[in-house]
């Protein structure tokens, strides 16, 4: 009996011995899956906590739909390219915008709640979201080794004011930010549906510093342009302000000193949002650092330093540098700087945008602002003035 007993409490020994065993392993593979998961949204938060960050679209995916079969595992490289795609991101502390368009992070629950809103109830059962791997799949296409457990690792967003939901959820790794569709609805016939997007980042990009503008004082000149009565290739800088010389008309605008705006109004202007797409696909950085300017033909005016500067609009980039400290009197005369400060002083609120020289007697255009960088009707002539001789 001695003998039994002791047999007994060894093999009940060995069993909370293996049973402990278990649980520690048990335990174990928990925490690793458990810290797996949290290694996604963990990468994604660290990647967008950046005071502000501009995404460039750089691909995007797409495959086939079709009634029977679903959607085909079988991805392609879009028919969109870098030139034709417009969209971009900005992010700033976790928080994204899309040109003036603000966004909120919502729950996957949430998220599904408010978008079955926008289908009638009968037409619910028709949407339906994509599969972890089906995420992956795209993810891994559009080259990025983050792999999801579950859809809720990613991010999704809603429109701040109306709460109208986003068709994609995003993750983020280093310089790329990937936005992949979610949500598809069955389809009577054979269709191609986007797959997901993949962005970069500008940090790789030239970035630019302040500059003093009472150093930029004089005239500028891009020595590969080829002259034409809209395009001189010359511009000259006095005080602040840039003039140009077009057609039988001097145009003024503003040389604008970003790091007086703060970052929030920044991102949410919708013209200098579009300026630092442009910028960016020039391989240049438009940040709140930066001194620039802009023109009525939408151009991007960029100082990179004192002496050389960088214009960007309609898929060209020029530079400039300049060649002296003084504007001739023959490129621009005092007597039209001085008109145009004048007519500022007279018209309180409006600010003189062109002086028209002709047989006659010039006349000055006046505009309600002439921040080409911030003010989407820049340069618009509400009124003009005659100057009498």
């Amino acid at each position: 009996m001695i003998m039994i007993g002791v047999l007994f409490v060894h093999k009940l020994n060995i069993f909370f011995i293996v049973m402990l065993v278990v649980t520690l392993v048990s335990g174990c593979s928990s925490q690793k899956k458990e810290k797996a998961v949290d290694t996604v949204k963990i990468s994604t938060n660290k990647t967008l906590k950046a005071n502000s960050k501009t995404w460039i679209f750089n691909q995007g995916i797409s495959s086939k739909q079709t009634k029977k079969q679903g959607v085909s595992k079988y991805m392609t490289t879009s028919v969109v390219s870098k030139t034709d795609e417009l969209s971009s991101w900005t992010t700033s502390k976790g928080q994204f915008m899309s040109s003036s368009v603000n966004y909120k992070r919502v729950s996957l629950k949430k998220w599904k709640k408010d978008m079955l809103k926008n289908y009638i109830k009968n037409a619910q059962k028709n949407v339906h979201l994509m599969t972890v791997i089906q995420v992956n799949d795209a993810l891994k296409k559009l080259g990025s080794d983050v792999k999801i457990s579950k859809l809720s690792d990613l991010i999704f967003l809603e429109t701040k004011t109306s709460n109208m939901t986003l068709p994609e959820a995003f993750v983020a790794k280093g310089h790329h930010l990937y936005a992949i569709t979610i949500q598809y609805y069955d389809t009577s016939q054979t269709t191609s549906i986007e797959r997901g997007q993949s962005f970069t980042d500008t940090n790789t990009k030239k970035a630019t510093s302040q500059v003093s503008l009472n150093k930029l004082n004089g005239t500028w000149i891009a020595a590969e342009t080829t002259t034409s009565s809209s395009d001189t290739g010359k511009i000259m800088i006095e005080d602040g302000y840039m003039y140009q010389h077009r057609y039988n008309s001097y145009e003024r605008s503003v040389i604008q000193k970003l790091s007086s705006y703060s970052l929030i109004s920044l991102n949410q202007n919708e013209t200098y949002a579009s300026q630092k797409v442009n910028a960016a696909n020039a391989g240049y950085q438009l940040t709140q650092k930066a001194v620039a300017s802009g023109d009525s033909l939408g151009y991007l005016y960029l100082f990179i330093n004192e002496n050389k500067l960088i214009r960007i609009g309609q898929g060209t980039t020029t530079m400039y540098k300049k060649t002296s400290t003084l504007v001739a009197a023959s490129d621009l005369s005092q007597d039209d700087i001085t008109t145009f400060k004048q007519m500022d002083q007279k018209n309180p609120g409006e600010k003189a945008s062109t002086i028209t020289v002709d047989a006659s007697a010039p006349t000055v255009g006046m505009s309600n602002s002439i921040k080409y960088l911030t003010d989407a009707e820049a340069g618009q002539i509400i009124n003009n003035i005659v100057i009498s001789q």
